[in-house]
């Protein structure tokens, strides 16, 4: 005859079967079995990992309606997601369509049932308390056999002095600004297009151009923008800042094309103008705002550049002949009007005469005079 003592922890049930069929569930506490022709077969659980999980729970639970009284049966339909709490404490995610059997002794169970055809945003409450336990991992999702062990909540944080367009199975539903959020990704696609509004400074460098004239010509443009419309700006284009600085390229190349290379270096503020006036309206219309553009220098190719610096030197070769020739005329004219001046004065022509004897005197250690006054007015001198 068999005989058998077990006991049962406080943690633990026991499934008592016979003959393949279960007919007892044991609770905590001190068990003797005598009286079977064979032993029965034992199942030990521990309630404290709360799942109760067999290959063929529903069949079971449907067939031994002994179990309900020891464990409690929760359903999440294909439109819901769950919060599983124990003792108040986050457990884990439930996906769509899932069955869950928790024994009933595990704890205070408590099952946050969130219907997301509804709500595909979560809380801020509900974002920080799966990020503190880690809740957003796969392992941590519970799961019918029906879901894929995905990611079940994906975060966006949107920086400071940004904004964002968030789409969902790629229709474009809303603008977000800046701030962490975080959405369901169950049976859904969620993505988030950020672009930054503050003001850009976008260098439009290196365009080979060629002039009017047919001079190829380096020129670096610089150009200050804005977005002013984010999802004018993100809807109207894939790259904002690429279609930008298509568009000052183009613009650029336009302006210089059709001018010569002296016009150009004679008018430095025409690309300016020039490029402004052709991108506003383009730029406009894809929600930016041009705030200034400046054209940075103009690079010439070595031998154009050499070229370039021989006519200036030659132009200013000429300019200073033309200053020179200039100061000999008025000297000339000059020396006219004194000469005129004392031809009619014979008192001036004395005085200049003393003003250049001084001049020669000044560069002599010695002078004799013979004869006095006369003679010195009559240039009777002796040089030493």
């Amino acid at each position: 005859m068999f005989k058998k003592k077990i006991t049962v922890a406080d943690n633990e049930r026991v499934l008592v079967f016979k003959a393949n069929q279960l007919c007892e569930v044991l609770m905590p506490g001190e068990y003797k079995f005598k009286g079977f022709s064979q032993e029965p077969e034992l199942k030990t659980y521990d309630i404290g990992k709360l799942y109760f999980a067999e290959e063929n729970t529903v069949r079971w639970f449907k067939k031994y309606p002994i179990l309900a009284e020891h464990i409690d049966h929760y359903y999440v339909e294909d439109s819901q997601t769950a919060l599983l709490y124990l003792d108040d404490q986050l457990q884990g995610v439930v996906s769509p369509g899932c069955h869950l059997y928790l024994w009933r002794d595990a704890g205070d169970i408590r099952l946050d049932i969130i219907d997301i055809s509804e709500q595909l945003q979560l809380d801020e409450a509900v974002l920080n308390a799966i990020r503190k336990v880690g809740a957003n991992a796969g392992s941590k999702l519970l799961k019918s056999s029906r879901t894929q062990a995905i990611t079940p909540v994906k975060e966006f944080l949107i920086p400071l002095e940004h904004a964002a367009l968030l789409y969902v199975d790629g229709c474009y539903q809303r603008q977000l600004p800046p701030g962490r959020y975080g959405f369901w990704m169950f049976h859904k696609n969620v993505d988030v297009k950020t672009i930054d509004v503050r003001n850009k400074m976008l260098e439009v460098s290196g365009q080979e151009i060629l002039s009017k004239d047919r001079v190829s010509l380096r020129i670096n443009l610089n150009a200050n923008v804005k977005v002013v419309d984010a999802e004018l700006a993100l809807l109207s284009t894939e790259t904002v800042m690429t279609y930008v600085y298509n568009t000052l390229q183009l613009a650029l190349r336009e302006a210089v094309g059709v001018k010569t290379l002296d016009e150009l270096l004679l008018d430095k503020l025409y690309v300016n103008e020039t490029v402004k006036e052709l991108v506003v309206e383009p730029l406009k219309a894809v929600g930016v705002e041009l705030l200034s553009v400046g054209m940075k220098d103009i690079i010439l190719p070595g031998d154009m550049k050499a070229i370039l610096n021989q006519v200036v030197e030659a132009q200013k070769a000429a300019e200073a002949n033309v200053i020179k020739r200039r100061e000999e005329t008025a000297a000339t004219r000059s020396l006219n009007n004194t000469a005129k001046m004392m031809e009619n004065n014979p008192t001036l022509l004395r005085l200049k005469e003393l003003e250049s004897l001084e001049k020669i005197s000044e560069k002599i250690e010695n002078l004799t005079v013979y004869g006095g006054l006369e003679g010195l007015m009559n240039g009777v001198v002796k040089i030493a």
